[in-house]
């Protein structure tokens, strides 16, 4: 690896925050490293660890003699297998990157990135360790990383055996970072297999035949200070189609009370679950003030307006992949806290509508309740939020020839 000056001013500048925070501690390293080969992972992100153990689970069932190292950012996963060591990943500096790598011998080197380690991916291509990105959804702020460094970001990307994108986007991204296009798939977000959420048939079966064809959109996890905006823009979309139905889950049921005389004061023709109501035709506004039916309502509606995305309170707004699994489009506000890396995967495929304010929700309406935009708005996020099977499959089939390729000296 060469001295060039944009990886020594890396490494000072790596220095320097190391020196300003409390290094972790690694974990207690075994007395040598296994004798077969050795599959190291690195995960940034808490959250990917669940699919990243699935992918090492299925790995594991087709080499059962291959061993696994875990490297994270921070502590132990709690639910480590006796089967994965885990140390802390060194600071990115040669000196703590090469004894890391003398004591492990790693026989490839899979990246989940959150963010990018320069000295570390081109140490591992120097002693011709394979490296691997697999996207997890942060693939795409990898070809965005490194501002003042952009030389050193296309050389790390250029030294990666195989790169896994998550869509096309994120690959036009990282190529234009400098990533080689020939090791650049285009596979899809690696992830867990999106459950869908159960629905009752007879329930299903009975509303179908109550709403008779009526265009429905949904606001889902309304907080109590969104819903005059909500209102308004029901009201707006009612002008153009006056049959249009509104279905309200509030973020909280035990509300249901406090909706229902809000949304009366506001003038709306309205039912209420709770109290056995049905939406009649000349219902305006239906409030699904009942717990765990979000399965039935995400099904029967096209559109769907994700609350607690404007108040800051998005950590309790639902997954959107809820919704779009079952072929709901997303609207949503700019708050979108723990479900950030789901909305940008729907935005760069089309899939979803930010609402910056909720004056432009009526808008909006406008446009994602036409059939034609609605379904293929639907069909992208389907695709996106259940490709989970797939791109397991596919990476568990790159890592395995890569391995085969690279069979593990005698130690």
């Amino acid at each position: 690896m060469g001295f060039s000056p944009s990886l020594l001013l890396y490494e000072w500048r790596e220095g320097l925050r190391a020196g300003r925070r409390q290094k972790a501690v690694a974990a207690r390293r075994p007395a040598k490293r296994p004798s077969a080969q050795l599959a190291w992972f690195h995960v940034d992100r808490d959250e990917d660890w669940n699919v990243v153990q699935d992918l090492m689970a299925s790995l594991a069932d087709d080499l059962p003699d291959l061993s696994f190292l875990l490297t994270t950012a921070g502590e132990k996963p709690r639910n480590l297998p006796d089967w994965c060591a885990h140390e802390t990943l060194p600071n990115d500096d040669r000196g703590s990157v090469v004894e890391f790598l003398d004591f492990w011998q790693p026989d490839i080197s899979v990246w989940i990135p959150g963010r990018i380690r320069p000295v570390a991916v081109q140490i591992c291509a120097d002693r011709n360790i394979p490296t691997i990105m697999i996207d997890t959804g942060g693939a795409f702020g990898i070809s965005q990383a490194c501002r003042w460094f952009p030389f050193l970001k296309r050389r790390t990307l250029r030294s990666f055996h195989a790169i896994l994108s998550g869509d096309e986007a994120t690959t036009v991204a990282l190529v234009s970072a400098g990533a080689r296009r020939d090791r650049v798939d285009t596979t899809g977000i690696l992830q867990s297999e999106t459950s869908a959420l159960p629905c009752n048939q007879a329930e299903w079966d009975a509303m179908i035949d109550l709403l008779g064809g009526r265009p429905v959109w949904l606001a889902a996890s309304v907080d109590l200070s969104e819903l005059d905006s909500v209102i308004a823009a029901h009201k707006q979309a009612l002008r153009k189609s006056h049959r249009l139905l509104l279905v309200i889950v509030p973020g909280d049921v035990d509300e249901g009370d406090e909706f229902a005389a809000a949304l009366r004061k506001a003038g709306m023709v309205m039912a209420q679950r709770s109290l056995g109501n049905e939406p009649g035709k000349d219902v305006q506004v239906y409030l699904a003030d009942t717990a765990d039916e979000m399965g039935l309502w995400f099904r029967l509606a096209p559109v769907t307006f994700m609350g607690r995305t404007q108040d800051g309170t998005s950590g309790k707004s639902p997954n959107p992949f809820d919704a779009a699994a079952l072929g709901s489009v997303v609207a949503h506000g700019p708050n979108i806290g723990a479900h950030e890396v789901e909305y940008q995967r729907l935005a760069r495929a089309g899939a979803s509508r930010e609402i910056s304010h909720m004056g432009e929700l009526g808008h909006a309406l406008d446009d994602l309740l036409a059939p034609d935009r609605a379904a293929i708005m639907a069909h992208a996020a389907w695709q996106i939020s259940s490709a989970g099977a797939d791109v397991m499959k596919q990476a568990r089939t790159v890592l395995r020839d890569v391995l085969a390729k690279h069979k593990a000296p005698a130690r």
